[in-house]
């Protein structure tokens, strides 16, 4: 193509923007502000996505957005480090700090749930304490995954040793629950979702994640450095309306577009979890409008990894978090 047919071209589609009513600034303010929001498909995080899309919250805070699922526990963040995503809300992971430290171009900015909705189960003809685990088999998942990471956390505060006990890989968050249920293990760590499961299991006094661990944010969010730096003006009506799906959650008003949204998530309908779910939201009220997470968390966790050797030290909180759009974000809610 000569210089005079280049022009031409260029100028045919320049009117074409303007005939759309487009012009490249607009294309590339909006290029600049869609995020895509990505997590993992399990049950808990369907349900909050889809109680986003119903109740539109991402709409009402201006927000462009695309969601995509990514499978594992790592899912999400793997897509988010290869530039497929920009945020990750919902799924929590729990090696994000230390993948972090190990050079990967993330940050956490703020937090999904913030209690830990995990309980220690057993049969109580074995076990009624955490201290009467000791010699016992105990169902979690993958080594220094979330269930094994965060037994061996609870071990450490109550001043036991975690030694004495043997962690059976069960696999998935309900494997290790139906593992005690089957007599394969003494306890398991599980989901709250099973609180009201009838298979005569009991939850540990001392093993409510919530009470005993309060300083753990369960689920941190976390951003790729290039989404921060390039999009943080999509980034922050995203944290918008995330932080009023949460505040909605925890009012009595939402419980039928929750179970609806759940009944839609969930292939074959569970009432008995579904409720165990929505009555620890009601009551341990476990998310927050307000995202941020503090730097005092930030080092409990990274405290955490280094005593399990999953992390060398720990870093400067701005070398790992960013916590402006969430701030931005809880001044919008706030001024409603």
């Amino acid at each position: 193509m000569d210089r005079r047919s280049f022009l031409g071209s260029a100028g045919i589609f320049g009117l074409t923007l303007a005939a759309s009513g487009l012009a490249a600034p607009h294309i590339a303010r909006a290029a600049a502000t869609r995020i895509t929001i990505v997590s993992n498909p399990g049950l808990e995080n369907a349900t909050l996505n889809r109680l986003m899309e119903e109740q539109g919250f991402l709409k009402r805070y201006g927000a462009e957005a695309t969601m995509v699922l990514a499978e594992g526990p790592a899912g999400p963040f793997n897509a988010i480090v290869s530039g497929t995503a920009d945020v990750c809300m919902v799924s929590g992971y729990n090696m994000a700090l230390p993948r972090i430290s190990q050079g990967a171009p993330v940050r956490i900015t703020g937090s999904g749930m913030r209690k830990t909705a995990l309980a220690v189960f057993a049969r109580p003809d074995r076990v009624n304490g955490l201290a009467e685990l000791e010699g016992k088999t105990v169902a979690v998942g993958p080594k220094l995954g979330l269930l094994h990471a965060l037994m061996l956390q609870l071990f450490r505060e109550k001043g036991l040793d975690a030694s004495r006990v043997t962690f059976l890989d069960a696999g998935s968050n309900d494997q290790a629950y139906h593992a005690v249920v089957e007599g394969k293990a003494d306890a398991c760590c599980s989901s709250i979702s099973h609180l009201n499961d009838r298979d005569g299991l009991i939850v540990l006094s001392d093993g409510k994640m919530w009470e005993a661990l309060p300083k753990y944010v369960f689920q941190t969010a976390y951003a790729s450095e290039a989404a921060l730096r390039d999009k943080r003006d999509g980034l922050v009506p995203v944290m918008a309306a995330y932080g009023a799906l949460y505040g909605y959650l925890m009012k009595p008003e939402a419980r039928e577009a929750f179970l609806s949204a759940r009944r839609s998530a969930q292939k074959k309908f569970d009432i008995l979890s579904a409720n165990a779910v929505w009555e620890f939201n009601q009551e341990q009220r476990p998310y927050s409008r307000n995202l941020s997470i503090s730097e005092e968390e930030i080092t409990y966790q990274q405290r955490m990894f280094v005593g399990l050797g999953a992390m060398s030290q720990v870093l400067p909180y701005r070398d790992v978090a960013d916590m402006r759009p969430a701030n931005e974000a809880f001044k919008i809610l706030s001024a409603e």
